[in-house]
This record gives structure tokens, C-alpha cells and sequence, in this order.
């Protein structure tokens, strides 16, 4: 997956997005990675979800660390 700001490769540690030179994006003005959408992953943390109960689930829970608005995000 490939963040969204500065196309660097991202791999997922627990529930963040790290590309080659760390967690910093410099290519964000808020200064953290974000994926391109694929419908599957959540774009802020890059673990996969699933919905529940109307909401987005990843095997961390509802909320997402990552996100702006706290839950986790498709696209």
C-alpha cells in the first residue's frame, strides 16, 4: 500500500502506517501517513475492517488512534 501524500511504500506496525524514514509523512501538512483507499484497509491505521453493527471494525476495535474523527475510514 502507498501513502496517499508523498507515495512512499507503507507497511503496518500494530495501528500505524510507517513507510521507509518512519511514522512522520512529509508530504502532510498534519504530518502523518494516510493509505490509498482499496475498500478494504482503513486508510489511517492499514488494518483490514469489517463492519459491525452498522460500524467499521478492525481486530483493534471501533476507534481508530489515527483518525481525525476517531473511527476508522475506508476512503
Amino acid at each position: 500500500m502507498k501513502c496517499r501524500y508523498c507515495a512512499e511504500n507503507l507497511r503496518v506496525v500494530n495501528e500505524k502506517l510507517l513507510s521507509s524514514y518512519g511514522e512522520k509523512c512529509l508530504g502532510n501538512p498534519a504530518g502523518f501517513h494516510v493509505a490509498v483507499s482499496d475498500g478494504v484497509i482503513c486508510v489511517y491505521c492499514g488494518n483490514s475492517v469489517k463492519s459491525q453493527n452498522y460500524k467499521p471494525h478492525t481486530k483493534y476495535g471501533t476507534s481508530c488512534k489515527n483518525s481525525p474523527t476517531g473511527m476508522h475510514c475506508l476512503q
